[in-house]
């Protein structure tokens, strides 16, 4: 009959235990974001560098091939997730300040893009073989009815950082 007692005292010991930490859980648990945070990170799909093209309204995707010199582009949504058909229109860019690299835009029977109507770019350029690194500028870039000129970056960083700088700067001048 002694044990009774223990056991009950034992079991009471566990249930209080038990309900504070789940209480700690609770009060020590992240809070829900406020809205005010309006910065986050993209994945390229295809594993490349993106660029962004405005703020938030559509990026590039960009992969190089090193052995062939060959530069793709996919067209993206703001979100760098689904793809955005451009008109056909060749895009260029300038790289490193010397060469001009066309970029045309890629038929593909499995998604119904054609030449006229496509979220894939391809161009190759001599002077890309082997690197690793380059610098360049976008020239135009027509996008849902936006027209992007002379969009700087860097291969293989990209210039998403440099936007989230842009947007920061903003919000402090607006404060």
């Amino acid at each position: 009959m002694k044990s009774f007692p223990l056991r009950c005292v034992v079991i009471a010991l566990c249930c209080s235990l038990s309900f504070a930490c789940s209480n700690n859980r609770t009060s020590s648990a992240t809070p829900p974001p406020t809205g005010q945070d309006h910065h986050h990170e993209h994945t390229a799909p295809h594993g490349g560098t993106l660029v962004a093209l405005g703020e938030e309204f559509g990026h590039l995707e960009l992969l190089l091939n090193k052995e062939t010199g060959e530069l793709t582009a996919y067209v993206l949504d703001g979100e760098a997730e689904k793809p955005v058909r451009l008109g056909g229109a060749p895009l260029e860019l300038r790289i490193d300040g010397e060469d001009t690299l066309t970029l045309r835009a890629v038929a593909d029977e499995l998604t119904g893009e054609t030449e006229e109507d496509s979220a894939t770019y391809r161009g190759t350029l001599e002077t890309l073989k082997g690197r690793d690194s380059f610098k360049a500028v976008i020239s135009k870039v027509d996008l849902k009815g936006r027209t992007f000129e002379n969009v700087t970056f860097e291969f293989p960083q990209g210039n998403e950082e440099e936007h989230q700088h842009d947007e920061e700067h903003e919000e402090h001048r607006h404060e």
